[in-house]
């Protein structure tokens, strides 16, 4: 069995990729966006984190979340919100395919990749690559032309802030360019 070796830091920041079964494109269809939202919020709620950027692909999904003071459990976290995610798809009757003999053992559903990859932010810097990865993601995918037009992100969170122009990411922004610290 592997053992993976993640890093625990209390009140961190961190980036994530979560990754459907089979990279099944299911994310961004409204049934499985309703049902992620809602098991996102349930488990704010409970253990709270700040989502500091997040996009929603066809089949993955980052984000960056601080975590409070204290407090390093992303794992916890992201159990819940599959876990949750998946039981209100299956109440709903979507269709999720019969699992393989192993994972109906681990009493999983085929709706996500069992691991998920996260990254440590070290420094502001750090934090700004990944938040315009975040954004700039469904671009490098041939999802959308420029950020501005995919709608399922917190880019428009930043644009209404003033954080980015709309006309930002129209052309690769130069913090990304020859960068491979993210994982797809």
């Amino acid at each position: 069995m592997s053992r993976y070796r993640r890093a625990r830091v209390r009140g961190a920041v961190y980036f994530f990729t979560v990754v459907t079964f089979d990279r099944r494109p299911i994310l961004t269809r409204p049934e499985v966006r309703a049902v992620l939202q809602a098991a996102w919020r349930k488990t704010r709620s409970e253990r709270p984190f700040e989502t500091v950027a997040l996009v929603l692909l066809p089949d993955h999904l980052h984000c960056v979340w601080r975590l409070p003071d204290g407090d390093g459990d992303f794992g916890t976290r992201w159990r819940l919100i599959k876990t949750r995610a998946t039981r209100a798809l299956v109440a709903t009757g979507w269709r999720v395919a019969a699992p393989s003999p192993q994972r109906a053992r681990r009493r999983e559903r085929d709706v996500w990749q069992r691991r998920f990859w996260e990254h440590l932010i070290r420094d502001d810097e750090d934090l700004r690559r990944h938040v315009e990865y975040t954004h700039y993601n469904p671009v490098r995918h041939g999802l959308a032309p420029r950020p501005v037009d995919w709608p399922f992100s917190t880019f428009h969170r930043y644009v209404r802030r003033g954080v980015y122009e709309p006309t930002w990411g129209t052309v690769e922004p130069a913090l990304l360019r020859n960068w491979a610290g993210a994982r797809e």
